[in-house]
């Protein structure tokens, strides 16, 4: 993790990132399937939106002035591809937009000069976050405004005693067979739990964190405790719900 992030304050914790995704899933289903995420500024938001989309499989491009705070993003794992042109952001974008796969830039040079060039140049995202001469333009010509997250159940996060890289998988599947397949949604919220592990970085790679129904999270519990009470997890695990914690050791 890079220490240059930890010391501003500006890596994100893992609600940030979950709000984020939501609110970009939510915005953009197929965001996976091609779609471009610009957002201006490599601060603790924007930090968490390049992890998120990410985490979404969709393409980002983040602009900053700051070269250090830019580097930083590259060494703490935010971002993938640092670069110092938009021609050399959109090779990297387009070939990986081709393929639908994630991909996160980060463009060190001033907001609205970028913002100009895109605009002069047709290069339309699809979602928009942040302020900028030129950016209604984009958005008259149909980019959106990134919307609030989807915060709806009860805040559920979990974590084991020992052994996180081991044990943690066999507890997050438990919590994505207890998802309700019509709830609210559930196809993003599975498509989190099998994807943010590998993006999270080390700082936040023992933690989880999901929003559930009080249903759905009443039978992630049960069936954490059946598995741990009959020895397939061997390990204790601990289940906190709102503020409530429940503690399950063999």
């Amino acid at each position: 993790m890079s220490s240059a992030l930890l010391r501003s304050q500006e890596f994100p914790d893992i609600t940030d990132v979950y709000e984020r995704f939501t609110a970009l899933t939510a915005a953009s289903p197929e965001l996976g399937g091609g779609s471009l995420l610009l957002y201006l500024g490599l601060d603790r938001r924007g930090v968490s939106l390049a992890i998120a989309a990410n985490i979404a499989s969709g393409a980002s491009l983040g602009v900053d002035p700051d070269l250090a705070r830019a580097k930083a993003s590259i060494r703490s794992g935010a971002c993938d591809f640092l670069v110092n042109t938009l021609d050399e952001s959109l090779r990297i974008l387009k070939n990986e937009i081709r393929k639908k796969k994630a991909v996160s830039v980060v463009l060190v040079g001033s907001a609205p000069g970028v913002v100009a060039e895109m605009v002069e140049r047709g290069v339309q995202p699809e979602i928009l976050v942040g302020a900028a001469p030129g950016i209604e333009t984009l958005v008259e010509r149909g980019a959106r405004r990134l919307g609030a997250a989807w915060a709806n159940g009860v805040a559920v996060t979990w974590g084991v005693a020992r052994e996180p890289l081991r044990w943690l998988p066999v507890v997050d599947r438990l919590a994505v067979q207890a998802l309700d397949p019509a709830g609210a949604a559930t196809s993003a919220r599975k498509r989190w739990l099998e994807a943010a592990p590998r993006y999270l970085g080390r700082a936040l790679a023992g933690q989880r964190y999901l929003r559930m129904s009080e249903a759905e999270a009443e039978t992630f519990v049960a069936a954490v405790r059946r598995e741990v009470e009959n020895g397939a997890i061997p390990v204790a695990v601990t289940v906190t719900g709102d503020g409530s914690e429940t503690a399950i050791a063999p």
